[in-house]
């Protein structure tokens, strides 16, 4: 159930998003976004940097994890990365806390009532868009569900060995170094290249998953739906149309033994929007088909 509550007109009583389910009583809607991403929190009065995870957010308030104990109405402030822009600096105060059912020790409920009304409308606009691009993911894991296959693997979670260039930075240096992906999952990729790079260290990574996997899928397919009160359209997605280059952001979690004299890394993913990770579940998924029909080809 979540805490966060719904937007709610003057005087009304607010509503959480967990009973908010009947049409007619609910109010106007409010875009919210559940999501996985590690925040560093500055609250007051505590001198250290807090480490928690950013749950679930929406235009006015968030779900937060984290290890620490925090006082309700303990002042908080956290930057949110939207997209190649400037971060978004998000302040509030702890409403609720509980134990957490699994994982950090606590889970806070943070409105974001100290964040200036221009900043609060960017965020609701950003989750808005991460919902549509939310939205676009799921009717193309949808179209991958569908496809008849003779794996028996959770789709969207299996990570591919595969092997392809990929450009990246460290966040203090302007400059792009080659490296070559190893395997990728939606959550993480594993990388070689000739940098020593420290654990911890966040980089932008910019690749093109390889297209030539995509001709396991069969080709786009079009019907006429001729119930109802006129004929319509009806087909597949596309599930063979190129892959776009994708800017992504990671962090370094692993350092593996040296390979060929070429340092190996596992990097995390760090705020994958839903339409990513289902693009590279597109991939990993057309690449593990192309594989099983080989092998019982052979």
């Amino acid at each position: 159930m979540s805490w966060i509550p719904k937007k709610t007109s003057p005087g009304s009583t607010p509503v959480s998003v967990a009973v908010a389910t009947n049409a007619a009583a609910a109010p106007a809607k409010t875009f919210g976004h559940s999501l996985e991403m590690p925040i560093v929190m500055s609250v007051r009065r505590l001198p250290a940097p807090v480490y928690g995870t950013l749950m679930e957010i929406t235009g006015t308030a968030a779900r937060v994890r984290s290890l620490i104990l925090m006082d309700r109405g303990a002042e908080i402030e956290f930057d949110l990365g939207i997209g190649s822009g400037a971060p978004l600096t998000l302040c509030g105060r702890v409403q609720n806390r509980r134990n957490a059912s699994s994982g950090a020790r606590f889970e806070y409920h943070v409105t974001f009532d100290m964040t200036a009304e221009a900043q609060l409308d960017t965020l609701t606009r950003h989750v808005r868009e991460l919902e549509r691009r939310a939205a676009a993911s799921r009717s193309i894991q949808h179209a991958i569900d569908s496809l008849p296959t003779t794996d028996r693997n959770r789709r969207g979670s299996y990570r591919a060995m595969t092997a392809f260039p990929v450009l990246f930075r460290r966040e203090d240096d302007p400059n792009f170094w080659e490296g070559r992906v190893g395997d990728i999952s939606g959550t993480g990729v594993r990388m070689n290249c000739s940098c020593v790079i420290a654990i911890g260290t966040m980089l932008e990574l910019r690749l093109s998953l390889p297209n030539n996997v995509l001709e396991v899928y069969p080709e786009e397919t079009a019907a006429i739906d001729l119930h109802g009160s006129a004929p319509r359209r009806i087909g597949r997605p596309d599930m063979r149309r190129p892959f776009d280059e994708m800017s992504l952001r990671a962090r370094v979690v692993t350092r593996f033994a040296p390979t060929r004299d070429r340092e190996v890394y596992g990097a995390a993913f760090f705020e994958i929007d839903g339409y990513q990770r289902e693009e590279i579940a597109r991939f990993t998924h057309a690449l593990q088909l192309s594989r099983i029909r080989g092998g019982l080809s052979g």
